[in-house]
């Protein structure tokens, strides 16, 4: 009953405060024309006058096709800060049926024994087109200075894009960039993933950044190196960059809180392609959140990356046993209090609400 009286009250409160305030920064809800119909977008970028350089962020897409519609861009709000705090208009677009983008389904890949990667690839890649064209007229963007980033499907995606060489793009990041991972260590028709990235490579001059994590359990860093290795035979401009292990599975390493895991070496290469990397926008330190007197191994591990996230749409609730969920990048914390109870709750555990965002709630 308290759990639903507490739900009950967030929901009531959630048009009064939608979002957390950050302070030095504007946040903003966008749509935006897709080919398909209209796009959910997050913009968050410096409170101040004038055009800023363009990250332009997409995500990745679930194992599980029925999690997209729970898809939000908040999932992705730590990255879009890092590039804000140093001075960028970073805006996450999600493509065309994640979220609430409308549309049909457009990046089907096939049966695991005939892929259709480029084709996956280039109706993202529509949709990023699409939106980085409407962006381009908005007074606050400077339209010569764009940098692309997607992680997972969402990288491969922008490969796809950087083949066309749009104006004003100068540098591509894609943070564990290949799809087509339908269980842990296992990638169907790899020799058709690396022919795509070929033949991206074959008209793409942009600079682009590769990350892969050590221990990413959907892209080993065996097929990293081979599928960077295509991209560059042609004459495309390509860096990999392999990072330390993140986590038990690297391949969510954009969404590390903080990003200090993966800025340096992003900052170096925004830097060798004369896009800004200096922090000019701080935030105020994170509140020294106390972890749960109680939480078994996993929680404790999970717990400081929870504090640290500024994703503040979250929450985290247990047991008496120490068992727990959390629920971080929602849009709001009505949202993640109830995600974060029901994975809790599995195996019918009797839990509360230990947190919601960075305030430990009353027993």
């Amino acid at each position: 009953m308290r759990f639903l009286l507490l739900l009950l009250l967030l929901t009531a409160t959630a048009r009064a405060e939608e979002v957390t305030p950050l302070p030095g920064m504007v946040r903003e809800a966008l749509t935006l024309q897709g080919p398909h119909g209209r796009l959910e977008a997050l913009s968050i970028r410096p409170d101040r006058p004038g055009r800023f350089p363009l990250a332009l962020i997409t995500h990745g897409m679930p194992r599980d096709g029925a999690l997209k519609p729970a898809m939000a861009p908040e999932g992705l709000l730590n990255s879009a800060l890092a590039f804000a705090q140093r001075g960028y208009a970073a805006v996450v677009v999600m493509r065309t049926s994640y979220g609430r983008s409308e549309g049909w389904f457009q990046e089907s890949l096939g049966p695991c024994n005939d892929r259709h990667y480029p084709k996956a690839a280039e109706a993202g890649a529509a949709d990023i087109i699409a939106a980085l064209n409407e962006l381009r007229r908005h007074p606050w963007i400077d339209p010569d200075r764009i940098v692309l980033v997607g992680h997972s499907m969402g990288g491969f995606v922008m490969l796809a894009v950087g083949a066309t060489n749009p104006p004003g793009v100068r540098a591509i990041i894609s943070f564990a960039g290949a799809v087509g991972s339908p269980r842990p260590d296992f990638v169907c028709q790899p020799d058709r993933l690396i022919a795509t990235d070929d033949a991206f490579g074959q008209t793409a001059r942009i600079p682009s950044l590769w990350i892969f994590a050590a221990n990413d359990h959907f892209f080993a860093p065996a097929l990293a190196r081979d599928m960077v290795h295509a991209y560059a035979a042609h004459g495309a401009p390509a860096d990999l960059f392999e990072a330390p292990a993140y986590d038990g599975d690297g391949h969510g390493l954009i969404l590390a809180p903080p990003e200090t895991t993966w800025w340096p070496r992003v900052a170096s290469f925004l830097q060798a392609t004369g896009l800004p990397a200096t922090l000019t926008v701080a935030l105020p330190p994170m509140p020294d959140l106390l972890a749960p007197p109680v939480l078994d191994e996993g929680g404790e591990k999970i717990f400081p990356l929870y504090r640290a996230s500024r994703s503040f749409e979250k929450a985290f609730a247990t047991d008496r046993e120490g068992h727990y969920g959390f629920a971080v990048g929602k849009r709001t914390r009505a949202d993640a209090a109830e995600s974060a109870m029901r994975s809790c709750q599995i195996a019918g555990r009797v839990c509360r609400l230990y947190a919601i965002g960075n305030q430990v709630q009353s027993p």
